[in-house]
């Protein structure tokens, strides 16, 4: 028994840090306050995630970091050189992670010779690090983030009837999802018209006729933007409809979001 005991605990910390690390790297980036990139020969930005522009950037870099591939390192993560520019993600429960380029660094007649590991990074988060394949993410830490355009995007028409369109069903999203999270949270969400999207519209009964289904996916939230989980609605809207000419035909829960710690006492029962 003792000898199991002893085999269990080698293999737990042996083969269980690893799997750890791994579940680590995936991240929300609804999660996200704010990315402040940092370079060590001068410049600096920070994005943030209540700027609709900046959000996006945001989301972008999150996605990247959660597509890329880990990389086997043949010796012990250390801080082998300066890094040439840190990037300090804000997460809105008060944690921190940092990603930064690699380095692939030798010994040659004594000396230490450090040289970038191109298309790799290093992820630092909570006190462990992994390193990564993401040559987007790499490329994006040395100048891509110099172009980010912080230049609103054009408006359009079809941005304009998509906005308006938001505005006039959010009344009946908002009633949809209050009555749902009310069984769940003491607070209710709020859905904002740029985190819904239209995953589906068709027309029914042929061209010009205006009876139509269309279906919408939403992240409600909480406090300072923090999501709570991800809905999809479907309504149909004809004027033989009444009253409003809009009904809730479907309500599908997709995804419940961990709260951080300060917002727990919101939580009445966990969502199905």
């Amino acid at each position: 028994m003792k000898k199991l005991v002893i085999l269990i605990l080698v293999f737990t910390g042996i083969f269980l840090p690893v799997q750890l690390v791994r579940a680590n790297v995936l991240m929300k980036w609804e999660d996200v306050a704010s990315m402040q990139i940092n370079r060590t020969s001068g410049g600096t930005h920070t994005f943030n995630e209540n700027d609709g522009i900046e959000a996006f950037v945001i989301q972008k870099v999150i996605e990247w970091i959660n597509t890329a591939s880990p990389v086997k390192e043949t010796s012990e993560l250390v801080d082998k050189k300066t890094p040439i520019a840190v990037l300090k993600i804000n997460m809105k429960n008060g944690d921190v992670a940092i990603v930064e380029p690699a380095y692939d660094c030798h010994v040659q007649k004594q000396t230490k010779f450090c040289t970038l590991a191109d298309g790799d990074v290093i992820l630092t988060r909570n006190n462990q690090k992994i390193r990564l394949k993401s040559v987007e993410l790499f490329d994006w830490l040395l100048t891509g983030w110099k172009h980010e355009s912080t230049t609103p995007p054009q408006d359009t028409k079809e941005m304009m009837v998509n906005d308006i369109l938001m505005l006039l069903l959010g009344p009946e999203i908002d009633k949809a999802v209050s009555d749902y999270y009310s069984e769940y949270l003491t607070e209710t969400p709020l859905v904002y018209p740029y985190q819904v999207e239209i995953v589906n519209v068709e027309r029914v009964g042929g061209f010009r006729t205006f009876h139509f289904i269309i279906t919408l996916e939403t992240t409600p939230v909480v406090g300072p933007h923090i999501s709570v989980g991800k809905d999809r609605l479907t309504f149909e809207i004809a004027p033989t409809i009444s009253p409003g000419q809009i009904k809730l035909k479907k309500f599908e829960h997709l995804e419940t979001h961990e709260l951080p710690p300060h917002w727990q006492d919101i939580i009445k029962r966990k969502a199905r």
